[in-house]
């Protein structure tokens, strides 16, 4: 099942973003409103970029399984960037997109990042640093995440054959990349 294979083969990169974006300080009280409006500032960078490509990599009939649509999350996070007071920035860093299967993997860290998000906005919240924040992005989803992402694992491992694998992984490790590697 490719949502397996991608878990293992992006671990290490994934554990990367988190230790960049100290994620260790979410649960030990210590994450500060830097920590807090960098990681929106690069997540609001890999969506201005990654978005709008992915979705349009994406076929009709993968997309209406997966309820595309409704998994858009740019206006939210601009929406955050804009209560905070911060900037959009105008990094343009276009991925290239091979194919169906990598515009998939780039979409399994788009939609892996709302599972931690829900989990960070849980915990920010305890932390009057924070009770004036509206965590739009990271609660995109609320009490539904759960059930978004299974959805998201059952169409990927539905619709992506054996063959398509390594693409997949591909795109995510790609994504994982811009994550690490864009700078402002």
């Amino acid at each position: 099942m490719i949502s397996e294979t991608l878990k293992a083969n992006t671990k290490i990169l994934h554990d990367q973003v988190e230790a960049k974006f100290n994620s260790n300080r979410i649960f030990d009280g210590t994450f500060s409103m830097r920590d807090y409006r960098n990681l929106i500032l690069y997540n609001y960078l890999f969506l201005h970029n990654f978005e709008n490509e992915v979705f349009s990599g994406i076929s009709e009939s993968v997309a209406e399984d997966l309820n595309l649509g409704k998994r858009r999350k740019l206006s939210l996070i601009e929406r955050d960037l804009e209560s905070l007071n911060m900037e959009k920035s105008t990094v343009q860093i276009l991925p290239d997109i091979k194919n169906e299967a990598e515009a998939l993997g780039m979409l399994y860290v788009m939609e892996g990042s709302t599972l931690g998000g829900n989990v960070i906005a849980k915990q920010l919240s305890k932390n009057p640093d924070f009770h004036e924040v509206s965590f739009s992005y990271l609660r995109c989803y609320g009490d539904r995440t759960g059930s978004y992402w299974k959805n998201f694992k059952e169409v990927m491992d539905t619709q992506i054959g054996a063959e398509f694998h390594e693409d997949c992984v591909a795109g995510a490790q790609k994504a994982y990349q811009f994550l690490l590697n864009v700078s402002l």
